[in-house]
C-alpha cells in the first residue's frame, strides 16, 4: 500500500510539471510576438549647395533608434543595422523641390533575429535653405541693403575724391542674367546702387550729377542674408566733363536720371532682366 501511495504522488507530480511546462510555453509564445518599431523619427535629410545645383544627404541615428525599441526587441543595436534606404533624387535640387526617402529595410532578419517588425512608410521632404542667386530687389533685407549702399558710397568717394559733398541713395537696379551665350558678361546678377551726387568744384560751385555703383553675383543664403560674391565698387559707365577756368574736371556719372536709366536698363537688354526702384530724391 505504501508503494502505491508513493506512485500516485509521483504521477501527480509529473502531471503538475507538464501543466507548468505547458503554461510556460504559452506564456513564452505570447512574449515572442514581434514588436512594431518605426525608424522614421531617427532619419535626418539635409540639403546643401546652390539652388538649382543643390545636393541632399541622409543620416540615421542608430543609437537613438536602438534606445527607443524597448525590452521586447532582441539586440536593438543589431536591429539598427537592418535599417537602410535611399533618396529618389540627391542632385540638381532647387528650393521648393521635394525628395522622397525610400526605405529598404531587412524585414526578415528584423523579425526572425530581433523579434521586430520594420515597415516604415516612405518619407517626403521639401528642399529648403539652399543658397540662391538674388533675382529680385525684395530679396535684399534692409540691413544688407544699408550695408551695400554705404559700401557703394565709400567706393564712389574713393574714386571721385574729396570734392564729393554728398551722395544720396535713390534706390537700385537689379539685373538678372538670362542669356549666357555671350562671353561679354558672365556674372549671374548685378546690383547697381544709384546716387544723386553733389560735387564741389575748385571755384566753390556745386555740380549735381547721378552715379551708380555696382555689385555682382549676389547670393542669398539660407538664413536670408545677402552676400556679394563677385566684384563690387565698379561704376556704371558715364562721363561728365566740366571746365572751370582753364582746367577740366571729370566725374563718372550722368547729367540726368534718364541718362542713367538708359545706361543701367537699356544697356543690358537681351542678356539681363532689369528691375528698378530708383526714384528722384
Amino acid at each position: 500500500m505504501g508503494t502505491a501511495h508513493h506512485g500516485k504522488q509521483f504521477f501527480g507530480g509529473l502531471r503538475a510539471a507538464a501543466l507548468a511546462l505547458a503554461l510556460a510555453l504559452v506564456m513564452t509564445g505570447c512574449g515572442a510576438k514581434p514588436v512594431e518599431v518605426d525608424p522614421t523619427p531617427y532619419l535626418t535629410v539635409e540639403f546643401a549647395g546652390m539652388s538649382g545645383e543643390g545636393t541632399a544627404s541622409w543620416t540615421f541615428d542608430g543609437d537613438g533608434f536602438a534606445a527607443s525599441c524597448g525590452d521586447g526587441v532582441k539586440d536593438a543595436a543589431g536591429l539598427a543595422a537592418c535599417v537602410n534606404g535611399s533618396l529618389d533624387k540627391a542632385e540638381g535640387l532647387s528650393n521648393g523641390d521635394t525628395v522622397t526617402f525610400q526605405w529598404a529595410c531587412d524585414a526578415d532578419t528584423a523579425k526572425t533575429t530581433h523579434n521586430a517588425i520594420l515597415a516604415p512608410e516612405n518619407a517626403t521632404f521639401t528642399v529648403e535653405g539652399l543658397d540662391e542667386w538674388v533675382s529680385a530687389l525684395d530679396q535684399i533685407g534692409q540691413a544688407d541693403w544699408d550695408t551695400m549702399a554705404a559700401a557703394g558710397e565709400d567706393a564712389l568717394r574713393q574714386r571721385e575724391g574729396e570734392g564729393i559733398l554728398s551722395a544720396d541713395c535713390l534706390g537700385g537696379y537689379m539685373l538678372v542674367r538670362t542669356d549666357f551665350s555671350s562671353e561679354m558678361v558672365d556674372v549671374h546678377n548685378m546690383l547697381y546702387v544709384a546716387y544723386k551726387v553733389q560735387a564741389r568744384l575748385p571755384d566753390n560751385s556745386v555740380q549735381p550729377y547721378y552715379a551708380a555703383v555696382g555689385f555682382s553675383d549676389l547670393v542669398r543664403h539660407g538664413d536670408g542674408s545677402v552676400e556679394t560674391t563677385g566684384d563690387y565698387g565698379f561704376m556704371a559707365y558715364g562721363n561728365i566733363d566740366i571746365q572751370v577756368g582753364g582746367d577740366y574736371y571729370n566725374f563718372t556719372g550722368f547729367y540726368s536720371l534718364d541718362e542713367m536709366n538708359t545706361e543701367c536698363i537699356d544697356g543690358y537688354s537681351g542678356m539681363y532682366t532689369v528691375e528698378s526702384n530708383v526714384t528722384e530724391a
